[in-house]
């Protein structure tokens, strides 16, 4: 059986988790009692894929996971993965789903009005028709690659394809043609009634499936502006065309997922280490949030063990430089989602132990601060460690103060204080950030007390305790880090 945490405190020696960790919620995890032993064993945020399920049940999800951690009084934000474009099959005839190693199958578009069942004999997709993009010799590919088709020959409405590694179909499976340029647009109809919802919701961030480019993000940007709304966009990484757009797509979003799975798919598998790299690389620099995800701890869908694969590509991440490590169907469907979370909050907390905090500050430190702004982020990650202090506190309103000096991975316990609720949410993201929710305060000496009290409160630290505190305070533009204190905690 798990060990729960029996506390959301900062342990004694003032170390803490610095990785932010996502679960997906789905049916092996939506009852109260595991949300709360989720949290408890370190979830930072919950996904809610929209690929599956109805907006009712999102719902019912939703309010549970807010009354949760209302009850522990934990900052916990929620993330909404739009499904995009991504090309499926039918639903399955259950008597006829096996696809043998060596036989052909009729690879066709689905046509409204007949029987669409997809079989053995014949695969039918949905959304597009197969025979306008495939090619003889190219592959496709069925459950994330596991079934393994060659395209052998094309008429006007239909493909033959050869079965070279066979399986069993599942309705509504993934297609995937790696070998084909398919341009669909990242946000379908079903997608903006989907953002509807988590507008509505005030979700707090919200996933951009299979994004070409920084126009895609725009697009949903644009309509929740319309109606009202700000919106907070990861943009996924899953097709080849993002890594040639990628600087401006981290530019124009608020934090991008390294979605290997579809990524795994486009391009060849022995790449992706290097471009997952890459992505963490180039969302450090920009300080924007990064998230990998994908079959993190996938033998945890039944084992109640990882493999030693597993726990070194976790750690890989980390020690890379990830924001975030998400869970999909480890937690979502898995055997034991519970256990999932406290392995990857061990893996984590262990590889951060050796995180080379000195050499990431040479690569994106100094050179990168620029603005006033980012310099004061950087000077007081500086500082902090200069002077050995206690905490290193930020004061924010809209977050993106917190988010400036995260970028520069702070060593010190890092917290944030802010009155606002959606801000106290949405820092959870946030690498190395522990948020704190406080009263408003009238003026910048009220701020200043107001935060190290709740920070010293939060963290039981002793009287005389140091702390660096910055943030944005009573200046008229929100998000604008325009002060540095160095001051003494005086408040128990």
């Amino acid at each position: 059986m798990h060990q729960l945490v029996t506390s959301l405190r900062i342990k004694d020696d003032g170390f803490f988790r610095k990785t932010k960790i996502i679960a997906t919620i789905g049916p092996a995890s939506d009852s109260p009692e595991v949300i709360e032993q989720l949290i408890l064993n370190g979830v930072n945020l919950f996904r809610f894929n929209f690929s599956h399920g109805s907006h009712s049940e999102h719902k019912e999800r939703l309010d549970k996971v807010r009354k949760v951690a209302e009850k522990l009084k934990a900052p916990i934000a929620t993330l909404q993965d739009l499904s995009g474009p991504k090309i499926r099959i039918t639903e399955v005839d259950a008597n006829l789903s096996t696809l043998v190693d060596g036989q052909t199958v009729c690879i066709k578009k689905s046509q409204n009005g007949e029987k669409n069942l997809s079989n053995n004999q014949t695969i039918l997709v949905e959304g597009l028709d197969p025979s306008h993009y495939l090619k003889p010799a190219e592959s496709v590919l069925l459950d994330d690659g596991s079934i393994v088709l060659k395209v052998e020959s094309v008429t006007a409405d239909e493909v033959i394809a050869r079965v070279r590694k066979g399986g069993v179909l599942r309705s509504k499976n993934g297609i995937a043609f790696p070998d084909s340029e398919i341009d669909l647009p990242a946000t379908t109809e079903k997608d903006i009634q989907d953002l509807n919802w988590g507008l509505e919701n005030e979700i707090d961030y919200v996933a951009i499936s299979f994004v070409n480019c920084a126009k895609d993000l725009k697009i949903a940007r644009d309509h929740a502006k319309n109606k009202g709304k700000e919106v907070s966009l990861i943009a996924k990484i899953e097709r080849r065309s993002a890594l040639e757009n990628i600087d401006q797509i981290i530019e124009a979003s608020d934090g991008i997922m390294v979605a290997r799975g579809d990524l795994g798919l486009e391009l060849p598998l022995e790449t992706i280490p290097a471009i997952q790299r890459r992505l963490i690389e180039a969302c450090n620099r920009q300080g924007k949030p990064v998230i990998v995800a994908t079959q993190l701890l996938h033998s945890m869908i039944k084992a109640l063990r990882p493999t030693r694969a597993e726990v070194s590509d976790v750690a890989s991440a980390v020690m890379g430089g990830a924001d975030a490590v998400m869970l999909s169907e480890e937690t979502a469907i898995g055997q034991h989602p519970v256990e999932s979370v406290e392995y990857l909050a061990k893996i984590a907390q262990a590889a951060e132990q050796v995180f080379n905090f000195e050499e990431y500050r040479a690569r994106f430190g100094v050179i990168q601060a620029s603005s006033v702004p980012e310099a004061i982020a950087y000077a007081a990650c500086a500082a902090a460690v200069r002077i050995s202090a206690d905490a290193l506190v930020v004061c924010t309103e809209t977050g993106n103060s917190a988010r400036l000096v995260a970028k520069y991975r702070p060593q010190q316990p890092f917290f944030a204080v802010t009155h606002q609720q959606k801000t106290f949410r949405k820092m959870s993201l946030f690498w190395g950030l522990r948020p704190i929710l406080a009263k408003r305060a009238d003026d910048h000496a009220s701020e200043s007390a107001t935060a190290l009290s709740a920070v010293q409160k939060t963290s039981n630290l002793p009287n005389g305790s140091l702390a660096v505190i910055t943030g944005g305070m009573f200046v008229n533009q929100p998000g604008s880090t325009n002060i540095l204190e160095i001051r003494k905690m005086e408040y128990l």
